[in-house]
């Protein structure tokens, strides 16, 4: 009677570092539509766990993109929608203590990095933006900026980045709108929100570990 192998050790041992390697997935839900991004926890852990502690509390949720510097950059995380009740629309948003810079991967198109401030290459707090080209440059400036992150499907973005901008002054001065006319007061409705940023739970290793075990004593002889 021959023995029967149902589950085999190789197969094993390549599978299951693939899971528990598997990289935070965020979504971003928009004034346009949902933003998914996947973050690059391994290369630049300190950035990702600093973008995730704003995510949790909240800091993100009716945000808004206050920058597009049209074929370069949206840039977000900043600001966000002050209280009805208030006479302004925006408030900055509240950061903690800057991360410690990460470069090492480059800022091509759809990638996501932290924005900083100028001649301070470990200043970045809340602030983040998209590249909207390949902008590889930007790997040799201010000791590299820290990309933690790709935005997977690009379609939310580049209409985005196709909308209208304004100058209300610094730091608005390529302020992206949904809808634009100099001769009517700006109102939260022109502005360009993220409403709420979900994290996406990772698959859980424990389900494949208990069939491994279970799939262990399926070996039958014949």
């Amino acid at each position: 009677m021959k023995g029967i192998t149902l589950f085999s050790i190789p197969f094993l041992a390549v599978s299951l570092p693939s899971q528990m390697a598997a990289q935070t997935q965020v979504i971003f839900d928009t004034s346009f539509g949902d933003i998914p991004m996947t973050l690059f926890d391994s290369q630049a852990p300190e950035t990702v766990a600093n973008f995730l502690g704003y995510i949790e509390r909240g800091d993100y949720d009716n945000s808004i993109f206050h920058r597009l510097a049209g074929g370069f950059v949206l840039q977000a995380g900043g600001f966000a929608l002050a209280d009805p009740s208030a006479s302004h629309l925006v408030d900055p948003i509240p950061t903690v203590s800057p991360v410690v810079n990460e470069p090492g991967i480059s800022n091509t198109r759809g990638t996501v990095a932290m924005a900083k401030q100028d001649g301070d290459p470990d200043s970045a707090t809340s602030q983040w933006f998209v590249n909207l080209d390949d902008n590889s440059g930007l790997d040799l400036v201010n000791g590299g900026f820290t990309v933690f992150g790709e935005v997977t499907d690009m379609t939310v973005i580049d209409e985005i980045a196709a909308r209208p901008i304004a100058n209300f002054g610094e730091p608005f001065e390529t302020l992206p709108l949904v809808q634009f006319d100099p001769l009517v007061a700006l109102t939260r409705g022109d502005l360009i929100v993220i409403r709420g940023v979900s994290i996406v739970p990772e698959p859980s290793t424990s389900g494949l570990l208990a069939m491994v075990a279970f799939l262990g004593l399926l070996r039958r002889k014949r």
